[in-house]
């Protein structure tokens, strides 16, 4: 018994350092943040010394000592500069031209990008994510974003950008949260989108200013200017933003606040280049030098949402809850004179800006490939396994059994290689003039798979090494792993004196066997028990990798080939829906497996209730996971997984309770969000929503986000049907194999510890539970299977991402689930 011994703690240690290793992440993640913003630093106008400041004041005009009685009434003004289709790799490839003598296509161009470049070096440069319900956003819908403060669409998704808008609004709810008091100047016919038409009608609008020096003439509070109106081309763009910039600088007021943001990317959607003035702060801090956008949690990443408030608080001094954006805290007055940074500083920040924008959308052009290629493989490898275990012949069986094993053992690591792959620079490869170039996916897809071998290299090492540390000092009888002794125990009738005994001579004394089969105790050698530590490591790499990283902000999960990426804009950190899918179907795995790895039930649910919670706590938790559709799902996957290990029947009462503890926890989730200072994240939103009657909408959106590309997309709609068919077959096929099981003709017999079947019922009867009676072999493996039946099922329906989380489950469960089934059975017999 003292290797089996021996072993159980093995395995139990390795599990607990797991365990300790999320919890020591998690803490990690919270408390460092709380460290670095205890003592905010203050931006460097603002730490000056006192002397500087008084000669600054000193030397200042007597026209600003007559103004200033003046802006101490109301704030000072803002200029919004807007712009379209225009990135920071766009005014550094135009730069880059000047400084080399080619032509840029326009007289002055590169001059002008130079311009641009250095007053985004005065201030603080940001990439923009101007997402809005479409692929891509057209101008209009940038302007009619902005007005509202939501992401809006103000042209047909499958119509031109040059199409048709939506009517011009009387007054927007940008204008209605700067109340009165604040005036507005707008320039260019666009921009009414956002500031809507005071005084005229949908069809005939009140005139804007006719050019940027009139607009600053009358002296507004507050003055928006489309300055691409007119152009069509980068080097348009760029001249045309930069005249409109000159001449803000040239006849507006000193102390007045310029914000430079291209607001549309319907040419290549992607980041785009906005400078916000000097000074500007979030709650968040900054990271390398760039303001953290709150909203984000990404150094120098903000979203178009983010505009409106941050306006609404300059002018107006309020927060308003309506708009989904999140406020950032611009200067009182504007610093043209103080630079924020060097020239080196700034260059270095604006290349790092240039570089996050490639890998943002180097990450949209690879996640379908990544996704359908991980998808694909688990297909793949379940049909393989279906095919080549089928009745081979005997002398191939060992053979087939563990090449299967360990092909599922590798592929069980690809979840966990494609996060690690990220801390690499893959999309630089080939990219050119901030374009991704089409081998980077490639050598994404490459890389991962060669981090995946590394991983299951890595395991099979600590595994042995730690083997070899435990190795017990007799090794002429080695003893049955749990698995053989579970399945030896189910074979035996109970309270069987003789087979006991039978047992204790055989252990003694193994006679040999004349068909050369090897008995269960002379079979279980360690390295076949490795294998299923091994399995167990690689699978545990995946929950543990990707629920650290969310710990810690998302830096490996944000941009990377497996989603979350700036450009969809569907989130920005935390754990996404991608993420959970494939933590949460590791984890079911895992935790079933316990009791057939030896840990007991007791243990298993245990181990259940740690790692699920520890899950559950990064996932739902708003300062890290802030995902409601995660705790929705987890919670009730969680109860049901840890019924099916207890041996437990959950009855239509007990569903209700599991309902009512999930509100309960989402609902604590929600009020920690509402109360926690700084903004709500979208779960606190959402739970204001609710208590005020407005979560409709949101509720419908979602449910037509489900369903509505398989209604208006005839493609998806025959993949759908494709796949219901596919599932269909299999469920058919697994119900037939399973009939086949237990009546001891399956052509899978072989693999069972216990020929023909390792799946008898009590009494060999018909009727009871499925499960009840099943040696733990066999129960694991049904309990992992509903388990994941429920968890697919709830996640599919709570869920944006709909169909798709099936299949990153099916990616994470099914290789694991299959490396540790033939694992266990191969160490059985």
């Amino acid at each position: 018994m003292r290797p089996r011994r021996r072993q159980q703690r093995l395995v139990r240690g390795v599990v607990y350092v797991l365990v300790l290793l999320v919890v020591i992440g998690m803490i990690l993640a919270v408390v460092g943040p709380a460290l670095a913003t205890a003592a905010p630093t203050a931006p460097e106008s603002e730490t000056a010394p006192a002397s500087q400041a008084a000669s600054q004041a000193a030397s200042a005009p007597a026209s600003d000592a007559a103004s200033s009685s003046r802006s101490s009434s109301r704030p000072a003004p803002v200029v919004v500069l807007a712009t379209n289709n225009l990135t920071w790799a766009d005014l550094q490839e135009q730069a880059s031209r000047e400084g080399a003598g080619e032509s840029s296509g326009s007289s002055g161009v590169g001059s002008a990008a130079d311009r641009l470049l250095a007053f985004a070096r005065r201030g603080e440069p940001m990439n923009l994510s101007v997402r809005t319900p479409a692929d891509r956003t057209c101008p209009a819908d940038a302007w009619l974003t902005l007005g509202r403060g939501k992401r809006a669409s103000a042209v047909e998704a499958a119509a031109s950008c040059a199409g048709p808008t939506t009517a011009i609004p009387r007054s927007t709810p940008l204008v209605g949260a700067l109340g009165q008091g604040v005036s507005i100047q707008a320039v260019g016919p666009g921009t009414q989108l956002a500031t809507g038409a005071p005084g005229g009608s949908a069809t005939r609008p009140a005139p804007v200013a006719p050019s940027v020096a009139d607009a600053l003439a009358a002296d507004a509070d507050l003055t928006i200017v489309d300055t691409a109106s007119a152009a069509s081309t980068d080097a348009e763009r760029i001249a045309a933003l930069d005249e409109a910039l000159r001449t803000v600088q040239e006849q507006s007021r000193p102390g007045i606040r310029i914000i430079v943001a291209s607001l549309a990317d319907d040419e290549a959607p992607g980041l785009q280049m906005a400078v916000l003035p000097a000074g500007t702060r979030s709650a968040l801090g900054t990271s390398e030098g760039l303001v953290v956008g709150d909203s984000t949690h990404q150094a120098g990443l903000v979203q178009l949402t983010d505009l409106t408030p941050t306006l609404v608080s300059a002018l107006a001094g309020r927060r308003d809850p309506a708009f989904d954006g999140h406020a950032l805290t611009l200067p009182k007055t504007g610093r043209t004179g103080v630079a924020a940074a060097g020239a080196a500083a700034g260059d270095a920040r604006i290349s790092r800006l240039a570089d996050d924008a490639l890998h943002a959308r180097a990450s949209q052009a690879t996640v379908m490939r990544a996704g359908a290629l991980l998808m694909g493989l688990a297909v793949a490898l379940l049909v393989w396994a279906a095919v080549a275990l089928r009745a081979p012949k005997a002398s191939r069986r060992e053979a087939l059994r563990r090449r299967v094993t360990w092909v599922a053992v590798y592929l069980s690591g690809l979840p966990t290689a494609l996060l690690l792959v990220n801390a690499a620079p893959w999309w630089r490869v080939g990219a050119r003039a901030g374009s991704p170039s089409g081998w980077a996916s490639l050598v994404a897809v490459v890389a991962a798979a060669l981090v995946a071998a590394g991983i299951v290299g890595l395991a099979a090492g600590i595994v042995a090494l730690v083997r070899r540390r435990k190795r017990p000092r007799s090794a002429a009888s080695p003893s049955p792993s749990p698995s053989a002794v579970g399945a030896a125990a189910a074979a035996e009738p109970a309270g069987s004196a003789g087979a006991s005994s039978a047992r204790g001579e055989a252990a003694a004394d193994p006679p040999p066997d004349e068909a050369g089969v090897p008995t269960p105790s002379t079979s279980l050698s360690p390295p076949r028990n490795r294998t299923s530590l091994t399995a167990l490591l690689v699978a545990a790499a995946v929950p543990l990798a990707w629920l650290v990283d969310a710990a810690a902000g998302a830096p490996l999960a944000f941009n990377n080939p497996l989603g979350m990426n700036a450009v969809v804009a569907g989130r920005f950190y935390g754990v996404s829906n991608t993420a959970f899918a494939l933590v949460a179907g590791a984890l079911v795995v895992i935790a079933s497996a316990w009791v057939a790895l030896g840990g007991g039930r007791r243990m298993a649910l245990l181990v259940t209730a740690l790692l699920g919670g520890a899950a559950l706590l990064v996932d739902g938790a708003p300062q890290l996971g802030a995902d409601v559709g995660g705790a929705l799902t987890l919670v009730p996957t969680l109860a049901f997984l840890g019924a099916g290990l207890a041996g437990l029947h959950l009855s239509w009462r007990r569903w209700l309770a599991i309902g009512a503890a999930t509100v309960l926890v989402v609902g604590g989730f929600a009020v920690v969000d509402l109360l926690r200072p700084g903004g709500p994240t979208h779960l606190g939103r959402f739970a204001r929503q609710v208590a005020d009657g407005s979560a409709t909408g949101v509720l419908g959106r979602k449910a037509y986000a489900l369903v509505g590309p398989f209604v208006t997309k005839p493609v998806m709609a025959a993949a759908l049907a494709c796949v219901v068919a596919l599932v269909a077959a299999a469920l058919w096929w697994g119900r037939r194999q399973v009939r086949a099981w237990r009546s001891g003709k399956s052509p899978y017999a072989w693999l069972a510890p216990n020929a023909p079947g390792d799946i008898p019922r009590v009494g060999g009867q018909d009727s009871g539970p499925p499960t009840r009676g099943m040696s733990p072999s066999g129960r694991w493996v049904t309990t992992a299977l509903k388990s994941l039946g429920v968890l697919t099922l709830v996640a599919v329906l709570v869920n944006d991402s709909g169909v798709t989380m099936a299949g990153f489950i099916l990616a994470a469960a099914a290789p694991a689930l299959l490396a540790l089934t033939l694992a266990g059975s191969e160490s059985a017999r």
